[in-house]
């Protein structure tokens, strides 16, 4: 057994999902905060259904100009082998997702146009329905002719598919019509903790037999009541393994870095009350999140219930860059 020091320095570290609110003036200045903690890519939300699509151009347009002035210190990816170079180099690998079709103004078309600006990842509805599917907090009517040709064109085109925040049926049913694998970044088992937002074992088992990953959530509202222990994380990824093997678990932590500026969220919750219903937890006073420098820690747990090299490097990253490797073109 390499020491998880070494192990972790030397592995691919891979953050499906980063939590910063997409805002045109979201300062960026400290998403080298994931390099300080070890992480070597990680993937930055530019919308999500709540806002409209011109917002999420208007915001993709913006952190490309920030994070491009950055360069000494991150790297914006267009293939998966740039982000070997970045990690090469000591820099961050970043490419960008989008939560909810809401963004491509129903045109399919739009697909591609993100694809060639950097977005690697998609899911199809944040929490409510959608023209594509149903969200998980809403009545589920599974995915509709719109959401289908978008699977294909996210198929065809080389955009991972991403489904959390979305309902179980729209998964199933996008997961079976799918012809490449999919990924949930941040979502976790239902099981565990139940809240609207985690996932069924139906939905896990599925995702798996797919060739998928299922990247654990840090947010403490889906791990339990607010809770961030590195060992209650570990709990989720060791259900997940335990339920469909260590091959198909990541994690995507929705974390946020430090920021000298930042959206008011307590404002736009309380703008769409709809989107983050009452009784799920969103109302919690001081939201807690899974920081990545707890990571290191992570890994001497899963080390200790039974773990291997080759199992802790597939959850630190692998695992989530076969999925890439097989979908991005």
């Amino acid at each position: 057994m390499t020491s998880i020091e070494s192990l972790y320095k030397e592995s691919l570290v891979w953050d499906a999902h980063a939590g910063i609110f997409s805002a045109v003036d979201a300062d960026l200045e400290f998403v080298t905060d994931w390099t300080d903690a070890g992480v070597d890519y990680v993937s930055i939300n530019i919308g999500f259904d709540v806002i409209d699509w011109t917002e999420s151009m208007a915001v993709l347009s913006a952190y490309r100009s920030k994070l491009g002035a950055m360069s000494d210190k991150l790297s914006m990816v267009r293939s998966i082998d740039d982000i070997a170079r970045a990690k090469r180099a000591g820099k961050l690998a970043i490419t960008f997702d989008i939560e909810g079709i809401n963004a491509l103004n129903n045109d399919i078309g739009m697909v591609s146009v993100y694809y060639d600006l950097g977005v690697r990842q998609m899911l199809f509805a944040y929490n409510l329905n959608n023209a594509g599917s149903s969200g998980c907090h809403d009545i589920d009517h599974g995915l509709s002719a719109f959401g289908s040709s978008i699977v294909k064109e996210m198929n065809r085109v080389g955009m991972t598919i991403d489904l959390s925040h979305v309902g179980q049926q729209s998964t199933l049913d996008i997961i079976e019509l799918s012809e490449q694998p999919v990924v949930f970044t941040h979502s976790n088992p239902r099981v565990l903790w139940d809240h609207e937002r985690n996932i069924w074992d139906t939905q896990i088992k599925a995702c798996a037999e797919k060739g998928g990953v299922i990247g654990v959530n840090g947010m403490g509202i889906f791990l339990g009541e607010n809770d961030v222990k590195s060992e209650t994380f570990a709990n989720h990824i060791c259900y997940i393994a335990d339920l469909v093997g260590p091959e198909h678990v990541g994690f995507g932590l929705d974390w946020k870095p430090r920021m000298k500026s930042a959206p008011d969220l307590g404002a736009i919750l309380r703008s769409r009350p709809d989107y983050w219903p009452a009784g799920q937890q969103y109302d919690t006073p001081n939201l807690k999140i899974v920081s990545p420098v707890q990571l290191p820690d992570v890994l001497s747990i899963l080390h200790s219930r039974g773990w291997n090299d080759d199992d802790l490097k597939g959850f630190l990253g692998e695992n989530m860059l076969r999925v890439a490797q097989q979908v991005w073109v």
